[in-house]
């Protein structure tokens, strides 16, 4: 069966006009300039997009919007992240409709605590409902920490799930994970940036990042050394992200991710669909940005 998906899975953000509307032209710009730095993969409407702030309607205008762009010339994992069955359902037929996306992330209700056995029927259930491939956002901060004799078990009876983002952050976990599922015929995907060279040196093919918005030459970089097996290149490239990532950290929501977009050329001028001082830089911290993207990744700031 191979794989599906490799390499780095651009998690894009929505970008908003200043009145809260979508700004659909920025979605295309973003798009193109990802695809001309090398990406080949895309996250929609998840979690980071602000999916919890979007209608239907609008998650799937994106998701043509996103797939205008790309033409084929890129995969599309279109996300369900909703609060119930029946929700999820509702959007997965619209997807489906469409046409237009190449896979379908799921995860339960995020940010509740669920038994495994709620797990594997939750997911069971959607992965069964659809008929293109189905990847599982795995994350224990959001309280959907799939155990691994779950995920096996998933895997041995749903051949439809092909994959997972692991942004659980807990490394014996995904190693457990690995153990009991064949790594040649499943998407291992990291999901946290912090940890996505690490994935790769356990036997992930790739990762869903949201650091991809503003670097996604830098992400690349640490997929293709882990690819490669060139460890101590993936470890330095890992450390390099690290690095602006504790820094962007330091901003609320999606700010300081916005406000990077200027140093590879990408389009800038993005807003949030959060309260007003979500979208704010102290003048700080963009000085201890500037200087770190200058200095340590090159940048002409």
């Amino acid at each position: 069966m191979g794989h599906f998906i490799t390499g780095v899975v651009d998690e894009i953000l929505t970008p908003f006009n200043e009145d809260k509307s979508i700004n659909y032209k920025q979605v295309e710009e973003l798009i193109s300039w990802h695809m001309s730095k090398g990406i080949k993969n895309f996250f929609i409407n998840g979690l980071a997009a602000e999916s919890q702030a979007l209608s239907n309607d609008e998650k799937i205008k994106l998701l043509k919007t996103v797939q205008g762009v790309t033409k084929g010339n890129a995969k599309i994992m279109a996300c369900s992240f909703e609060n119930t069955i029946e929700m999820n359902k509702a959007l997965l037929d619209l997807y489906e409709e469409t046409d237009l996306a190449d896979c379908y992330c799921i995860t339960a209700p995020p940010f509740f605590r669920h038994t495994q056995d709620a797990l594997y029927e939750y997911a069971a259930e959607l992965i069964d409902y659809v008929k293109k491939p189905v990847y599982i956002y795995n994350c224990v901060q959001m309280g959907t920490l799939f155990a691994p004799e779950t995920l096996a078990k998933l895997v041995n009876e749903h051949p439809n799930l092909r994959g997972f983002k692991d942004a659980s952050v807990d490394i014996l976990n995904f190693e457990q994970c690995i153990l009991r599922i064949d790594p040649e015929n499943f998407d291992f995907l990291g999901g946290c940036d912090g940890l996505d060279g690490v994935m790769m040196m356990l036997g992930a093919v790739g990762c869903v990042s949201f650091m991809a918005v503003p670097f996604p030459k830098e992400m690349i970089d640490i997929v293709e050394a882990g690819l490669a097996g060139d460890y101590k290149k993936c470890v330095a490239a890992q450390q390099k992200v690290l690095k602006i990532r504790n820094l962007c950290k330091k901003a609320p929501f999606n700010a300081a991710w916005m406000y990077a977009m200027k140093y590879g050329g990408g389009p800038t001028g993005m807003h949030s669909r959060m309260p007003a001082d979500q979208d704010f830089v102290p003048d700080e911290l963009k000085r201890e940005m500037d200087e770190l993207a200058r200095t340590e990744l090159g940048y002409d700031v």
